[in-house]
C-alpha cells in the first residue's frame, strides 16, 4: 500500500464536510457539532491559511490499474508552541474502508516524520477518547506512549464524560 500527504486545499471542502458529518467520524472528535461547507471555509481562512493548523489530505495511490490516486483521509497538526518545539496531532477518521490499520499508521508516520524533520519540533502529543482501544492501540503502535489520564475530560457520543488519554512522543523516541 503506497500512501501519501498533500495540502489540503479549499476544494477539499466537500469531501471533508461529508467524512466529519458521519456519525461513526464524529463519535471521535471532542466537538461534535455538524460543519458546513461555509463553517469548513472559514476554518480553512482562519487556521489553513495562517499557517495555525498544518493539514494534509491522506491519499491511496492505486497501481492496480495505472498509477492513480485518491483521498481516504486527513490528518493536521494544531496548537504549535514554538517556544517549547511541541504540536498536537490530530487524526480525523474517515469512512472510506481504505481508511484502516495499516493506511492510518502509514499516514501518522509520514505526518511524524514532517513534524520532527520539516517543523523541528521536540515533542507531539494526541488526545485519544481512554475506551476507544483502536484508536490507541494506533498511536502506540506508531511509539506515542501514555502521558497522562484526563478524568472525565470529554463528552462522548452517548452524552457521557469519560476520560481522555494524552498521549506523547518526543522526536529521540522518534525512529526514522
Amino acid at each position: 500500500m503506497r500512501i501519501y500527504l498533500r495540502p489540503v486545499t479549499l476544494d477539499d471542502g466537500a469531501r471533508i464536510v461529508k467524512w466529519r458529518n458521519s456519525p461513526d467520524v464524529s463519535s471521535h472528535c471532542f466537538d461534535k457539532t455538524p460543519i458546513t461547507v461555509e463553517s469548513n471555509a472559514a476554518f480553512f481562512k482562519a487556521n489553513i491559511e495562517t499557517g495555525k493548523y498544518k493539514q494534509f489530505i491522506v491519499e491511496r495511490i492505486d497501481e492496480d490499474f495505472g498509477v492513480s490516486s485518491y483521498p481516504i483521509a486527513t490528518v493536521y497538526l494544531k496548537d504549535f508552541d514554538l517556544v517549547n518545539r511541541r504540536c498536537e496531532l490530530c487524526i480525523f477518521t474517515s469512512d472510506d474502508q481504505e481508511w484502516n490499520t495499516e493506511s492510518q499508521s502509514i499516514a501518522i508516520n509520514l505526518l511524524l516524520k514532517k513534524v520532527f524533520k520539516e517543523y523541528g519540533m521536540h515533542k507531539v502529543y494526541a488526545f485519544v477518547f481512554a475506551d476507544n482501544t483502536d484508536e490507541v492501540a494506533l498511536m502506540k503502535r506508531v511509539g506515542l506512549k501514555e502521558e497522562a489520564v484526563l478524568k472525565k475530560e470529554a463528552v462522548n457520543s452517548r452524552g457521557d464524560y469519560v476520560d481522555v488519554l494524552r498521549m506523547t512522543i518526543v522526536d529521540e523516541e522518534y525512529e526514522f
